[in-house]
């Protein structure tokens, strides 16, 4: 037997080949676990031609028909690295697979290149690479006590978006065991991630695939292998390496004569305790690779207009007086910036409604003057920085003909029919006159844009794509030049306005690219988008909508940006802290009269967050509980906690921190309640294992804010 070995304190990886099989197997020395300990899952699918057999190829059945690699050469480079070389059955398709174990190093990486070799070009509409483990097995049952593993996704574990529920926080050995008789597409967990977690409450394997500027993703699935007998099967979980997902990556679907495809890096590690964990493991993953705000990150907090004045192509929804919705006036927003002056806030944020046609970027300059004019009022006079919305989709029937996203019959595609907003294509030419018109806007004294408004094709179609043969790109277009082509957009404006803040939405591409996509490459955008949660942020906060906020925080460093309509929050501020504690960039709006409690009660609110925003906007996020949140200065080793009963009874909340685990290196709490006043001071003794605990009673739908110094 050959054996070809990597090995370090945190791993053991080998390859073991005998005359008739190979077995790879991937073992943890952290906690001695052996995750997969069988040949290692090599499937393609190609195919010559376009069109119904092509799009087949996704579906059930496409393993019975895969090609498997037929030869393999394994050699090592040196202690570290290990290479596999071998070509798929009857195809030209090449493959080179490298493993990398640096000597200290808890991560191992994975690397997979695909070659076409041959003198035609080939299409693939199925690739299917990864490690395998036996899950079930017929007359024996579960293998290792696997039943007690649950699968959790990255980065969060039930997602919401636009009429999408996830459903499940987490899979259990069950959702992945029973699946027969379903389509693929509905087999658990359904869909692919950004990594995935799978253990149990001791621990377990964090896998996750790293590309910041191909749409990749990590995939973890049953694969079934049948028995005689009716319904008799043997279910192994296949896992890292790399796969297709709803076409994507797109540069791997395609491959000229001699051409490749270079996958991102596939890592591995082991994580101890719970999910939690493993999200932190994750999160400074991407940290290594930039992923964070700058040092120097201070996000203004914002006043969104949009909640007092409105939004006249939706005319529901707002807390306007009239019925008519008329798009406001200049008078109308020198008010909202007087409330957010007043109310503490430090940037005025205009949604849609300042431009002269939505989407079109380019200042009304008839109904608000110049806007030089009106940016240096904003400055000068308020004090505050000023904000836009932008966005992609644009409205209206006379824009350049190019702006247009074609469908196959060439016809202009409606994104949204009941806003008139068009679909756009992203092409060059488009690309050269948005960045023009942004950057007019920029040297006026903007200080931060949103883009908004990047869906590549209308509601009711997932990627259409443009079919015009006069935009200069493929055809159709594919989903990374539409998301590319917006970033160029961005790009061209950092190269400009280095000190803008840029918020970024998804680039508009389906399904919802990872969340790192794009961030950190040169003149990149600084913020992530907070999911929505804009409308009604306290409905969202009790039906658990808003928790992938708090676990987007434990994965991500990437700030989030949103704004919270403060109407629907009580006179207790529990919004308003849930959301300033997981939203590094907030902004609020929706009250006017200053005289009433609520606004009273916010402007307080607003007294005591500014106090402690470093913390808030650069701290290190940890998620004690769902209702617990520490954010740690990391330098001086102080924090601040926050905690919040959403329930309809008064209720004494035992906190307990470990001090050590945390960084934390403080005598007392300061414990205020959500409108700034002082309930009472602690001082703080540590217990066993450095455990600080304390108790405190928190009225109903209320937060309290601990200050530990």
């Amino acid at each position: 037997m050959n054996v070809f070995e990597l090995e370090n304190q945190y791993w053991r990886f080998s390859i073991n080949k005998n005359e008739l099989n190979f077995q790879y197997e991937l073992q943890s020395k952290i906690n001695n676990v052996i995750y997969a300990d069988k040949d290692y899952h090599y499937s393609i699918l190609t195919s010559g031609k376009r069109g119904s057999r092509y799009v087949y190829l996704a579906h059930v059945g496409a393993e019975n028909k895969a090609r498997k690699i037929t030869s393999r050469n394994i050699h090592q480079e040196g202690e570290n690295v290990l290479i596999v070389e071998g070509s798929f059955e009857g195809t030209d398709i090449h493959i080179t697979q490298k493993f990398v174990l640096k000597k200290e190093s808890k991560w191992l990486d994975e690397q997979i290149t695909i070659t076409n070799l041959g003198k035609k070009k080939v299409r693939l509409g199925y690739i299917n690479l990864g490690f395998k483990k036996t899950l079930f097995r017929q007359n024996f049952g579960w293998n290792e006590h696997l039943d007690e593993y649950i699968l959790t996704a990255i980065p969060a574990r039930q997602y919401f978006g636009y009429e999408e529920n996830r459903k499940q926080e987490f899979f259990t050995a069950n959702d992945l065991m029973f699946c027969a008789w379903i389509d693929k597409s509905v087999e658990m967990p359904g869909f692919c991630a950004e990594g995935w977690l799978w253990g149990n409450s001791q621990g377990g394997l964090l896998t996750c695939n790293y590309n910041p500027s191909q749409m990749e993703y990590s995939r973890f699935q049953r694969l079934p292998k049948t028995l005689p007998g009716r319904g008799a099967e043997n279910v192994d979980v296949l896992f890292g390496g790399v796969s297709l997902y709803d076409g994507n990556p797109e540069g791997a679907t395609l491959l000229e004569p001699n051409q490749g495809y270079s996958f991102g890096v596939t890592r591995y590690a082991v994580y101890k305790g719970d999910y939690k964990e493993g999200y932190y493991l994750y999160r400074r993953h991407l940290e290594e690779h930039g992923h964070k705000f700058k040092l120097d990150y201070d996000p203004p907090v914002h006043w969104n207009e949009l909640y007092n004045l409105g939004w006249a192509s939706e005319k529901t929804g707002f807390f306007v007086d009239s019925t008519d919705f008329e798009v406001y006036t200049l008078e109308q927003l020198y008010g909202e910036a007087e409330l957010a002056r007043d109310i503490g806030a430090e940037c005025l944020y205009l949604d849609p409604g300042w431009n002269i046609a939505l989407g079109s970027s380019i200042w009304n300059e008839e109904r608000f003057g110049p806007l030089k004019e009106f940016s240096r009022v904003i400055h000068e006079k308020y004090g505050l920085k000023l904000a836009l919305h932008l966005m992609m989709n644009f409205e209206g029937e006379n824009e350049s003909d190019e702006f247009y996203l074609r469908s196959k019959k060439g016809i202009r595609v409606i994104q949204d029919p009941y806003m008139n907003i068009y679909c756009l294509c992203a092409n060059d030419f488009w690309v050269k006159e948005k960045t023009r018109r942004i950057l007019e806007l920029a040297k006026e004294g903007t200080d931060f844009f949103m883009f908004d408004f990047t869906a590549l094709s209308m509601f009711m179609v997932d990627d259409l794509g443009c079919f015009s043969k006069k935009h200069g790109h493929e055809v159709p277009m594919q989903r990374k030049t539409h998301a590319e082509n917006i970033f160029k957009v961005i790009q061209n404006v950092k190269k400009k306005f280095p000190n803008i803040l840029i918020e970024a939405h998804d680039r508009g591409v389906q399904p919802r690219h990872p969340l790192y996509y794009q961030h950190n490459l040169p003149h990149s955008f600084d913020e992530n988008w907070g999911f929505e949660c804009m409308w009604n942020p306290l409905q969202d906060l009790l039906s658990n909508r808003a928790t992938q906020l708090f676990e987007y925080n434990m994965a991500y460093s990437i700030p989030l940006y949103l704004h919270i309509n403060e109407n629907s929050d009580n006179e207790n501020m529990v919004q308003f802290w849930w959301y300033a504690s997981l939203v590094r960039h907030l902004g609020i709006g929706g009250l006017s009269d200053k005289e009433s409690a609520k606004y009273k009660a916010l402007k307080e609110a607003m007294n005591l967050y500014k106090k402690l925003k470093p913390l808030f906007t650069r701290g290190t996020f940890y998620g004690v509980t769902k209702d617990i949140h520490l954010h740690v200065d990391d330098i001086n080793k102080t924090g601040v906690l926050t905690a919040y009963n959403l329930s309809s009874r008064k209720r004494l909340i035992n906190i307990q921190i470990n001090l050590l685990r945390y960084g934390v290196d403080v005598t007392t709490a300061e414990i205020y309640n959500g409108t700034n006043q002082v309930i009472s001071t602690i001082n703080l003794t540590k217990e066993s294992n450095d455990i600080c605990q304390f108790e405190v009673e928190i009225p109903p739908l209320s937060p309290i804010i601990a200050i530990l110094k």
